[in-house]
């Protein structure tokens, strides 16, 4: 692993705790000190580019090179260096575009990468996303698409608020399997009881996801005005993306340069240079109307602010970007309804491609908690054969819906899993273990 910041700790953390022997090389001391009081991994403090630092790394034993320091040229050279040397696997975390070509294998081969980590597009296209389904703060699609997995945040005057979880009424199709309160993840039994605040996770076929959020929000009005705080790489990928949705977008960038910069790339949307962000400012641009407000500077303070500002002004929705994850847990206690971590989603791009195999996908939640798509080996497996009732699975862990043969099942525990089943699991981060080795041929 090269580089020791937000992306490579959390990958390492991830790797080092599925029982893996990773060795971390980060430059910057005091984040090899850091890395080394909190990881079961070695570290050494040295230049991730150089190949002399790979050799003393054991690079010529390694399976796998994952690059992910916040340098691109950095990376690239690791990458090439280590395919040198034989490793099978590389995987690169890059910003600039102009890089690589995921449409040209030449490229590929060229650089010697075999996936790349575009962490700043994957914010911008998850933003996008949640926003495109009124109600919930964060989507996260399975099963090539056909699997929705909602996150909800309960306000006071939902329908479910106050009721055992067998007394919701829910559409067919669609399921709550798991909940995130207090910081705590938890898969909730028909007694749990839905309180204000609680994020709550609901699966459905992906076409019928907004239906299932309209079931537990009250606000599911679409989303026209969208204000974005910071038009850097995120931002802007961002104000790009929601104008081709057609929706009305304003920019609010410090940075005057790139604030003309921005403007040169929009067609309709509005651009403000402001280096000072306050509530009378916001209050002059209208944010109490805004359906959407997008804090996504390089500042995680700023964002903060800047989202609890909107929220308290009237946003319908606020969402922070974070680098860090320090500041996660705050975000309850502020009013900012969602939280984006691009370290988070470059965890999930790596995990899903080393875990390929009956791992199809991974999304990671705030919590630590995790959403998996495992594919039931042709070979059979622990899971196969049997209800689901009579399965083993851990305490924290439940299988929420399956894809068979193109059709969206929601299971009961009198239903079996077939080889070639695609299953989306729910399941806290103490039982990720267990779940992924049920369904090992």
């Amino acid at each position: 692993m090269i580089g020791a910041g937000e992306v490579g700790f959390t990958v390492a953390r991830l790797l080092s705790g599925e029982g893996h022997q990773v060795v971390l090389i980060e430059p910057d001391a005091s984040r090899v000190e850091y890395a080394t009081e909190r990881l079961d991994a070695l570290v050494l403090q040295g230049n991730g580019a150089s190949p002399k630092m790979l050799s003393e790394a054991g690079i010529d034993r390694s399976d796998l090179l994952i690059a992910a320091s916040r340098t691109d040229e950095v990376n690239i050279i690791a990458c090439l260096s280590a395919k040198a040397r034989g490793v099978e696997r590389t995987v690169a975390r890059l910003h600039d575009p102009d890089y690589y070509d995921p449409n040209d294998p030449e490229t590929q081969e060229l650089l010697g990468i075999d996936h790349v980590v575009h962490t700043e597009e994957m914010a911008a296209r998850t933003i996008k996303d949640s926003l495109l389904v009124p109600g919930a703060v964060n989507i996260d699609s399975f099963a090539n698409g056909k699997i929705g997995v909602a996150e909800i945040i309960l306000e006071r005057d939902s329908p479910a608020v106050g009721k055992p979880l067998r007394e919701v009424d829910l559409p067919e199709g669609s399921l709550i399997v798991g909940i995130v309160r207090n910081g705590e993840a938890l898969v909730p039994g028909g007694q749990t009881v839905m309180e204000v605040r609680d994020h709550v996770l609901l699966i459905s076929g992906r076409e019928r996801i907004s239906g299932a959020v309209a079931a537990l929000s009250t606000d599911t009005a679409p989303v026209r005005d969208v204000v974005v705080y910071g038009g850097g790489r995120i931002g802007l990928r961002l104000a790009v993306a929601l104008e081709e949705a057609r929706m009305n977008v304003k920019v609010i960038e410090r940075d005057a340069e790139r604030a003309r910069v921005v403007a040169s790339k929009l067609n309709r949307g509005l651009v403000l240079h402001s280096d000072a962000l306050s509530e009378d400012f916001l209050r002059q641009e209208r944010v109490d109307k805004t359906d959407a407000f997008v804090a996504v500077t390089g500042d995680d303070r700023a964002n903060m602010l800047a989202a609890m500002y909107a929220g308290r002004l009237g946003a319908r929705t606020t969402i922070a970007g974070l680098s860090s994850g320090e500041f996660a847990p705050l975000a309850d206690a502020l009013g900012v309804d969602m939280t984006i971590s691009p370290r988070m989603l470059a965890a999930e791009s790596v995990l899903r491609f080393i875990r390929r195999g009956e791992v199809v996908n991974v999304a990671l939640l705030q919590s630590n908690a995790e959403v998996i798509e495992l594919r039931v080996p042709k070979r059979g497996c622990r899971v196969t054969g049997r209800p689901l009732s009579e399965v083993s699975f851990p305490k924290g862990a439940i299988v929420g819906a399956l894809l068979r043969d193109d059709e969206v099942l929601i299971p009961s525990g009198s239903d079996e899993l077939l080889p070639g089943d695609d299953a989306v699991v729910f399941t806290v981060e103490s039982a990720v273990d267990e779940v992924e080795s049920l369904f090992a041929p």
